[in-house]
């Protein structure tokens, strides 16, 4: 299945990835506290895909750390699109806008689950498995070109 994938620049991109988000994280995977929204969208770039029907099947968002650095984030795919190919193309398209930004070094905080994903696409872990909002995570990093 083909997928349209693109920054999210309007209000209607973002409530749609907002709302897959609040669905994956507080109603699928039951985290005490809901990760819909927090205070780095604001500041953040998001990227939505959406399928052939105009479903928004997946997101992400990248978040300025520093000069050089940014982290990936809130990256979330509906269920029935797992494993298709929505997360890689979300993640290429975050990837394609760090480039594009100057970032050097991307930053994931990978649930246990996801950290194949993110190693297979070139991500090594760094540090020791944490709790983020109740859920274990493994911090990852990748160097990419600017």
């Amino acid at each position: 299945m083909a997928y349209l994938v693109r920054f999210a620049s309007t209000p209607h991109d973002l409530d749609a990835g907002f709302d897959l988000r609040y669905a994956v994280f507080h109603d699928e995977q039951q985290v005490a506290r809901a990760l819909d929204r927090d205070a780095l969208d604001y500041n953040a770039d998001h990227v939505v895909a959406y399928d052939d029907a105009g479903r928004c099947v997946g997101t992400g968002r990248l978040v300025r750390l520093d000069t050089r650095s940014a982290q990936i984030g809130r990256q979330a795919t509906t269920p029935d699109q797992r494993r298709n190919g929505v997360g890689t193309a979300v993640l290429e398209a975050l990837e394609r806008l760090a480039s594009l930004r100057g970032v050097t070094e991307l930053v994931v905080h990978a649930q246990l689950h996801a950290e194949p994903f993110y190693r297979d696409r070139g991500y090594v872990t760094d540090g020791p498995q944490f709790q983020e909002h109740g859920v274990p995570h493994v911090r990852m990093r990748k160097v990419v070109a600017a």
